[in-house]
């Protein structure tokens, strides 16, 4: 057992000597002919997944080398239609692996590699062979390909960097440099108070307090005040070399002087990569339009965590209530990939008593009492405005199943407003009636009532969620990383596009945002009368970009519902699709003289809705059909002319539909070879 041990030792020493190597002797060859800047950097927000390389900017243009950063053998080649594109894997003794994607062309002189592409379409009868597995040995510095926009995305260059060929790091953590000495910017930090007992300013919503920069230093005007739990979320971004914004590589939060959160953004796997939204909050990042990440400080599942150096002090959840009462200084370190440290530095003011002071609820400046109940994730809050005075505090009385299970005495919240909270429990699932109970000055009695579905979803089980028979939200077990309260509402909260019409109810689906391990799924009902179905499908509403975006139409005959699966609920909702797509800017153009060889036919075809149905693309040139191309990131149909056309007139001929099946009017340009 003893030698086991000491064996055991060794090999922990000798891998660790291999990493710290790695990271000391890299000297990598910049990969790319030009400096243009980067447009990504590692463990970006993409959606459901992290950005597992590093995006170097091209200035929207193909056709500059690229070079192996270390000498090595190339082990992979990938030629696919979407995705990496045109790809180059090679292994480094060292035991690390760079990736080079969305590339033009590979390198022939030397390597040979465009003629084992040339070899494996033949043989397996494809323009995209997908993966071709070869050794060719290359040196640093060596030309392997050229830069494109192959697969999916615009021109630039993507790299990668990966230890055992399976798990991305940061490899400015391995001897990558930029030239670049702007720090982070710090744009604002979320506080969100957690529970019934927990307030911001004494309400129990999030706030959003912007930083303003004054001497170097990032801070917030305001002092908020807070009592109970609260949580931290931080709106960061980096630029390197470009007006790009970029995520940042490390985050660091001390709470009076103490440690308190602290993330590396420096490895991460392919089995814990779908996992940015326990890193990032969904309700607030996006990628583009408007360009903003919103980090959590604070572990949803600490287990699921993708990074593995993340470091959070009670889950990042901050316990006021044994603190004492008055100031506490918050400091937070943000750094960019070249180690640039912005900071920031502000105060809290902790209270000891819970005081709620509940926003005047909708209606209450009328005349007229008003009753209102508001959602939080696991409690209930009852707001209550008389319009006239009261002998005494109203009270609120919650039955289950026809019994009383809780009688709460109401507590003043404002001006001329009463609140209560209640705190959901497992075995409230079902209706809760809410009634509330108040007597005027004037002896009047004052009776309201309310209905309120609890429906609890185990992280360990899944379960469904329903709003009537009108739309329903599903978990399979082991979806989500927490145990939740879910709901359906209506929604009113958004804009109807000209030409997309909603069909019945939009749905807010709660809780907005919440990150899911596997991915849920949404279904809504369509009214049995509807036509023409298959104009019909599920849209997700953009509440920050304030626009549709369409999702899927898998249909449910026997239900009249469609369905679309979603990484976090959010609002949707059905809309019909009555827009036809277009075809525009077609080359050569209608009346031009072109040469009779090497040139690209092309056209534009965009659509609003549902998209372009890609299966119903024809180009055809004199009548005879093309294999053109369609790019949805350019929305252009394309054919590279190889065969020399005759001298005279030709027609090109676009046609299209979209998956609402309408067809685009066709468009023809007929031109001239000299």
């Amino acid at each position: 057992m003893e030698k086991y041990f000491q064996m055991l030792s060794v090999c922990l020493f000798v891998m660790l000597c291999s990493e710290m190597s790695a990271r000391a002797e890299n000297d990598w060859y910049y990969p790319l002919e030009i400096q243009a800047g980067l447009s990504g950097t590692f463990g970006e927000f993409r959606g459901n997944r992290l950005h597992t390389g590093i995006d170097f900017r091209t200035n929207m243009q193909t056709g500059y080398k690229v070079y192996a950063v270390d000498s090595g053998k190339i082990v992979r080649l990938s030629v696919k239609k979407s995705g990496f594109g045109n790809a180059v894997y090679i292994q480094h003794p060292n035991g690390l692996m760079s990736v080079y994607a969305h590339l033009d062309r590979f390198v022939e002189e030397g390597l040979g590699l465009r003629s084992l592409v040339a070899q494996a379409r033949k043989k397996r009868r494809t323009r995209y062979p997908g993966n071709i597995f070869l050794e060719k040995s290359v040196k640093k510095g060596q030309l392997i390909a050229y830069s494109g926009e192959s697969g999916s995305g615009l021109p630039h260059l993507h790299w990668e960097v990966r230890q055992g060929g399976d798990a991305p790091i940061d490899p400015f953590e391995h001897g990558f440099r930029y030239q670049d000495d702007t720090p982070p910017t710090i744009e604002a930090v979320l506080i969100e108070p957690l529970g019934p007992k927990s307030t911001l300013e004494g309400q129990h919503g999030l706030r959003e307090y912007p930083m303003e920069k004054e001497n170097g230093m990032y801070t917030i005007r305001h002092v908020p005040r807070v009592c109970g739990k609260v949580r931290f979320t931080v709106s960061v971004y980096d630029q390197v070399g470009a007006q790009n914004k970029c995520g940042v590589a490390r985050i660091s939060l001390r709470i009076d002087g103490k440690d308190f959160f602290d993330n590396q953004f420096d490895r991460v796997t392919y089995d814990s990569n779908h996992r940015g939204g326990l890193v990032y909050d969904y309700n607030f990042t996006r990628l583009g339009n408007p360009v903003q990440y919103y980090y959590r400080l604070y572990t949803i599942s600490a287990q699921h965590f993708p990074y593995r150096g993340v470091f959070a002090e009670h889950g990042g959840v901050w316990e006021t209530s044994g603190l004492e009462e008055g100031l506490h200084t918050l400091n937070l370190d943000v750094r960019d990939a070249m180690g640039n440290l912005s900071s920031a530095r502000m105060q809290l003011s902790v209270e000891k008593e819970h005081s709620p002071r509940p926003p005047q609820p909708a209606g209450a400046q009328e005349q007229r009492a008003h009753f209102e109940l508001r959602e939080f994730p696991g409690f209930l809050e009852f707001v209550f405005a008389p319009a006239e005075a009261l002998q005494s505090a109203p009270g609120v009385t919650i039955s289950h199943k026809h019994r009383v299970i809780k009688r709460i005495e109401m507590e003043p919240g404002g001006e001329n407003s009463f609140a209560a909270v209640y705190a959901l429990q497992e075995a409230d699932a079902g209706i809760l009636t809410i009634e509330l109970t108040a007597v005027t000055q004037r002896g009047q009695a004052l009776r309201e009532s309310r209905k309120f579905p609890v429906q609890a979803i185990s992280a360990k089980r899944g379960g469904t969620v329903t709003y009537g028979q009108e739309a329903e939200m599903s978990f399979p077990a082991g979806a989500l990383y927490e145990d939740i309260f879910a709901n359906i509402w209506p929604a009113t909260a958004y804009h109807v596009t000209k030409g997309l019409p909603v069909i019945g109810d939009v749905y807010d689906f709660r809780p907005a945002g919440e990150p899911l391990e596997k991915r849920g799924s949404i279904s809504i009902q369509y009214p049995e009368s509807s036509k023409n179905i298959q104009e019909l499908g599920i849209y997700w509403w953009d509440r920050l970009k304030q626009r549709w975006y369409y999702m899927d139409d898998k249909r449910q005959e026997n239900r009249h519902s469609l369905t679309a699966t979603i990484i976090y609920p959010s609002y949707y909702g059905i809309l019909r699709d009555t827009i036809r797509p277009t075809i525009s800017d077609l080359k050569p153009e209608a009346g031009s003289v072109t040469k009779a060889l090497g040139f690209t036919l092309s056209a534009v075809i965009r659509d609003t809705g549902k998209g372009v149905d890609t299966d119903t693309l024809m180009m055809l040139l004199d009548d005879k059909p093309l294999a053109a191309e369609y790019d949805p990131d350019r929305h252009t149909l394309s054919y590279f002319l190889t065969q020399r056309l005759a001298s005279g007139k030709h027609t090109l001929r676009i046609e299209a539909s979209d998956k609402a099946g309408h067809p685009a009017k066709s468009q023809s340009s007929r031109f001239t070879v000299h």
